[in-house]
């Protein structure tokens, strides 16, 4: 698992698109890489759908808001096990999406999640490698998600993982992260679990809170605890994680890293950062966010907890060098 990363050559329409959104690609992929974290693509997917306010990042033409999101984990959590939250992440997906994209598949002691994508809306299907590296990363994507709600229940249920891609004589790196067995070359994607394990009783005690940015703060959080390399972080990277978690104040995220508020000053220091310019800026790109898909300039105020709308306009012209009000109506028209 800790080795799992991706191309940066197959994450060019990813690329693309941060770059139409006026996000700083540079910021996101490391000059000269050849490959990025497994961790890194899913912090790169989350700052393009903040950005563009679409829980599917723009690969799907049929945009999903964050809203959407937070409905589908709030009902996820009052399964009592695997297996009722399997079937609920396989309806509501449905639902979100329009079509019936996922089913559950039994036999006698299994239990599979399908994911048959060969009907989905892709922005990019002709590009091959990377619709075949998105599929991948989202049976990680999901089994994490899975694994966080159920306290590692899903891990220790999990017995086998069948892929799209036809198996080749290079093992793609995003999929060094499963430790059970792949079969490659299947009509769909599945993740197998044992079914007894599945129907064990389970609670979901922890309170799901999704409103900031979605399922990707949940599963970048449940990769940082598990992946080595996610300790080797910048002290910035790992305070804008917090930030975009919902955390603003200083003491709750050294509180988080273990370090105290003086240390977690001087490290951001040492990096060329400052606590306060993190989370103003995180500010606003939610703000330009929400103005691009026509939020009034008096709701993101509110929403952002701004004290008034001058001290807003003021913040917002510094970033972009035009008020607020401008640069929505430049996006309007």
């Amino acid at each position: 698992m800790s080795d799992a990363c991706v191309k940066v050559e197959d994450i060019e329409p990813l690329l693309q698109a941060a770059g139409d959104l006026g996000l700083d690609t540079a910021a996101l992929v490391p000059a000269g890489a050849n490959t990025i974290p497994i961790i890194d693509y899913f912090r790169f997917q989350r700052t393009i759908a903040l950005a563009s306010d679409d829980l599917t990042a723009v690969i799907s033409s049929r945009k999903l808001t964050y809203r959407t999101g937070h409905f589908l984990l709030t009902q996820m959590q009052q399964a009592g096990s695997l297996l009722t939250t399997l079937e609920t992440l396989a309806e509501h997906m449905n639902m979100m999406h329009g079509d019936a994209y996922n089913s559950l598949r039994y036999s006698d002691d299994r239990v599979s999640l399908v994911v048959d994508d060969s009907q989905f809306p892709y922005r990019s299907r002709e590009n091959t490698a990377f619709v075949e590296l998105v599929g991948d990363c989202l049976t990680i994507k999901i089994h994490c998600l899975l694994d966080s709600l159920t306290e590692g229940l899903a891990s220790t249920a999990l017995k086998r993982i069948r892929l799209k891609r036809k198996r080749g004589i290079e093992r793609q790196p995003q999929n060094s992260f499963w430790q059970v067995p792949i079969e490659y070359g299947a009509p769909a994607y599945e993740l197998i679990y044992d079914f007894d394990r599945a129907c064990e009783t389970i609670r979901i005690r922890e309170k799901v809170d999704l409103s900031a940015d979605g399922v990707f703060s949940r599963v970048i959080g449940y990769l940082e605890t598990r992946l080595p390399q996610a300790g080797e972080q910048s002290f910035t990277a790992r305070t804008l994680d917090l930030i975009d978690d919902g955390m603003t104040l200083q003491s709750e995220v050294a509180d988080r890293l273990d370090v105290s508020v003086a240390t977690l000053r001087r490290r951001l220091a040492e990096e060329g950062a400052h606590f306060r310019e993190l989370v103003l800026n995180t500010k606003l790109r939610r703000a330009e966010a929400m103005l691009r898909r026509g939020c009034s300039v008096a709701h993101t105020t509110e929403v952002l907890d701004y004290s008034d709308i001058r001290a807003f306009n003021r913040a917002f012209k510094r970033w972009k060098g035009q008020t607020p009000a401008a640069f929505a109506q430049t996006c309007q028209s």
